[in-house]
C-alpha cells in the first residue's frame, strides 16, 4: 500500500515537472515580446549581488536613524516631530534591490519620504 502511494506521488510529481514548460509558454500571453531567459537570469543574479552590499548598508543607516531619532526626542524634551523627521526617512525606503530596479523601470529609494504633515483639522481636534 505504501509503495503504491509513493509511486503515485512520484508519477504526479513527474507529470507536474514535465508540464511546467507548457504552462510557462502559455501563461505569458501579452503583446510585449518576452525577454530572453539569460537576460532575465542576469538581472536576477545582478540584483542578488547588489543586495548583498545594499542590505547591510540600508539596515545600518536605518539603525543609526533610529538611534539618532531617539536621541533627538530626548534632547528636545519629547518633541515627536523632531524624532519623526529623523526616523521616517531613515527607516522608509527599499531594503532589497530587485531586477526592476536594475532595469530602471522602478526607482530605488535609499532614503525614504518624510512623514506626512498633520492636517489642520487634526491639530485643532488635538488642542481641545
Amino acid at each position: 500500500m505504501k509503495t503504491q502511494m509513493l509511486k503515485g506521488i512520484a508519477l504526479a510529481s513527474l507529470v507536474t515537472v514535465l508540464s511546467t514548460p507548457l504552462y510557462a509558454q502559455t501563461a505569458g500571453t501579452s503583446n510585449q515580446p518576452a525577454e530572453p531567459v539569460t537576460e532575465e537570469l542576469g538581472y536576477g543574479f545582478g540584483s542578488a549581488l547588489a543586495s548583498v552590499f545594499y542590505i547591510p548598508a540600508k539596515v545600518t543607516y536605518a539603525g543609526l536613524g533610529l538611534l539618532t531619532g531617539g536621541l533627538g526626542y530626548v534632547l528636545t524634551g519629547g518633541r515627536a516631530n523632531v524624532a519623526n523627521n529623523i526616523i521616517y526617512p531613515a527607516v522608509r525606503g527599499n531594503y532589497v534591490v530587485t531586477p526592476a530596479h536594475l532595469k530602471g523601470t522602478e526607482p530605488i529609494y535609499f532614503v525614504g519620504a518624510a512623514p506626512d504633515a498633520p492636517q489642520p483639522e487634526t491639530i485643532a481636534a488635538q488642542r481641545r
